[in-house]
């Protein structure tokens, strides 16, 4: 699947990893699995590691769609958790930016996009020198 997560309790942080073709209802069903899996924790932020992947198809609507769907997650997240998308590339970095704007009505938690990992890696409050930070992202 073009898009998989880990969750690393030991940073508080789950990290969805995009690779490959990513279509709108693979990063729904990512999502949707990561509420459902017995280490969730809706305090956790969220780091999106975009770096290497893309977006073949896909708009404005299909990602207004993806909003509405994902509203059991933002349901259930806390509102001091963080999501960070990691998108170094001109179309990863475009697309979330799109996301961001669409679901900041939607998500009672913030949401930023980051070219580079050490800003994305503080903004869901992990210090990109700590032991094993390196090893969250692909890029740092």
């Amino acid at each position: 699947m073009p898009v998989g997560y880990k969750i690393r309790a030991d940073f508080s942080v789950m990290v969805a990893t995009f690779y490959g073709d990513v279509v709108v209802d693979e990063i729904r069903d990512a999502l949707l699995d990561y509420q459902k899996d017995p280490g969730f924790d809706g305090r956790y932020c969220v780091l999106a590691d975009l770096a290497d992947c893309s977006f073949p198809e896909g708009n404005f609507d299909d990602y207004v769609q993806l909003a509405y769907r994902l509203r059991s997650h933002f349901e259930v997240r806390d509102p001091n958790s963080r999501t960070a998308f990691f998108a170094p590339e001109d179309v990863g970095f475009g697309i979330s930016r799109m996301y961001q704007t669409i679901a900041a009505d939607r998500a009672s938690y913030t949401m930023e996009v980051f070219r580079t990992a050490e800003e994305a890696l503080r903004f869901v409050r992990v210090d990109p020198q700590a032991p094993g930070a390196a090893d969250l992202l692909r890029r740092v």
